[in-house]
């Protein structure tokens, strides 16, 4: 896929006689409507395509906000830091810049996937079109549900701009609707790089089932994925993120770029004074490790590697960054064809160590510890170069708090930690014990003030 452009060219001229301000008559020799445009194929190919491109967050609420929140990272410098440290602390309000850039993204995407659903057949002529719109529409509703809960919901251009928000279960019911739709349709392979398959649509349903609780629809969608024959854990840890081997068999979905259409996520980890080649930068803002999280590794686990404790500064200083609560992550490698800041990094959405450990802990919220649950967690463990589990050596309750353990070492910014203290039911206690604000109705971020200043039905979630 690597770049989907969205691009409405609909110019409109208007020539007035200065002396009598009379309007000029003029010939239409073509016109774009949705009558016209949006009956070709190519019409309705451009805003899929529109809607792929603002499903790509590429952005720092996508990158940041599950890390900050969760006591993953921490920041410091730079004029980011007047939006992570709220993050931090527990004192985001409902005017956050990150709140509005989420649901604006996200409801463009929705309002692009409503575009092509009203405009497609339904004879199956249109069938893979619409259901890649139905995936997208899906993950945007899934992202959105994650952080605000209960929505609006829009199924159709002609909704009514002002909607109150739908009930939690319909919101839940809606997705899984619409990747279940889309999970029937999708090839697993697609010629073009970037869009939806049936493991993508798999894979997020998945998610939505273990946020829920849904433990035997999790078992289920796992298996599918499964059978489907086409992932693997793949030999090395690190080369599921390196740019050379994008689009491997270990990834179900992810934010695809280009250093022409990139992020920022390395500029903004690594310090002004790290070595980089000449056509790559550094911004004064960086993100870091706790020392608590990278001394919690194995010695042998190929994982940590992948934390910078230490560095040589571009004056020859050794400066030493574990001990300081200052580590690294260098799990996205610095890009050799970045422009400045922007980087072509696939970043991982869902991949099949995530179904493997999903697998796991609905297996063990089922059945207990199971064989197969603690198989399934080894060979996790067992490709980042650690000692396996026994069966028989956990009880239900100590095995979920391993498989919690697991995939925090597994996904560090990766973007899931909130989302799966969330589901542990430690959110909230363990930001209380880093001393935040933090209360229970935290689970949830506030909805946007501009959101409920255009829209008077919304109303906002409990305590904001």
């Amino acid at each position: 896929m690597r770049n989907f452009y969205y691009k409405l060219l609909s110019p409109l001229f208007f020539l007035y006689i200065f002396s009598g301000c009379n309007l000029l008559d003029e010939k239409v020799y073509s016109e774009l409507t949705t009558d016209t445009y949006l009956t070709t194929a190519e019409g309705k190919l451009s805003v899929l395509y529109s809607a792929y491109g603002n499903a790509q967050f590429r952005n720092y609420y996508y990158f940041f906000t599950s890390g900050m929140c969760s006591g993953e990272t921490w920041n410091e410098f730079g004029a980011i830091e007047a939006d992570f440290t709220p993050l931090s602390n527990f004192t985001w309000d409902s005017n956050h810049t990150f709140f509005n850039e989420a649901w604006v993204n996200a409801y463009a995407v929705i309002r692009d996937a409503n575009i092509v659903l009203a405009n497609t057949d339904t004879d199956g002529s249109d069938e893979q079109l619409r259901a890649e719109a139905h995936f997208l529409r899906g993950f945007a509703y899934w992202f959105l549900h994650d952080w605000y809960g209960a929505l609006p919901l829009y199924t159709s251009p002609d909704d009514p701009l002002q909607l109150p928000r739908s009930s939690e279960q319909e919101i839940i019911n809606f997705i899984e609707e619409e990747l279940s739709a889309a999970a029937a349709v999708l090839p697993v392979s697609q010629e073009d790089y970037g869009r939806a398959t049936k493991g993508a649509a798999l894979g997020i349903l998945t998610n939505l089932y273990l946020n829920t609780r849904q433990w035997k629809k999790v078992v289920t969608t796992t298996q599918q994925i499964i059978d489907l024959e086409k992932y693997e854990l793949i030999a090395s840890y690190s080369d599921v993120f390196s740019i050379e081997n994008e689009g491997n068999n270990e990834l179900l979905w992810v934010i695809a770029a280009t250093p022409q259409t990139g992020h920022s996520i390395v500029a903004i980890t690594f310090p002004t004074d790290y070595p980089v080649l000449s056509n790559q930068t550094t911004y004064a803002a960086r993100v870091y490790l706790f020392d608590e999280f990278v001394n919690s590794f194995a010695e042998s686990d190929s994982r940590k590697d992948l934390i910078i404790t230490s560095y040589t500064n571009t004056s020859e200083e050794f400066i030493q960054l574990l001990g300081n609560d200052r580590s690294l992550s260098g799990k996205y490698e610095f890009d050799r064809d970045a422009l400045g800041a922007e980087q072509g990094n696939d970043i991982p959405v869902i991949r099949y160590a995530d179904i493997l450990l999903s697998r796991a802990e609905a297996l063990n919220e089922l059945n207990g510890p199971v064989s197969e649950a603690v198989e399934l967690v080894n060979a996790v463990r067992l490709r980042a170069g650690i000692h396996s589990f026994s069966p028989g050596e956990f009880t239900q309750e100590s095995f979920r708090d391993a498989i919690f353990r697991e995939r925090t070492w597994e996904f560090y910014y990766e973007q899931k930690s909130r989302s799966d203290q969330i589901r542990q039911g430690t959110f909230i206690k363990n930001a209380q014990v880093r001393n935040t604000r933090a209360q229970d109705f935290h689970i949830l971020f506030p909805i946007p003030l501009q959101e409920l200043d255009a829209n008077p039905l919304l109303e906002q979630n409990a305590g904001y």
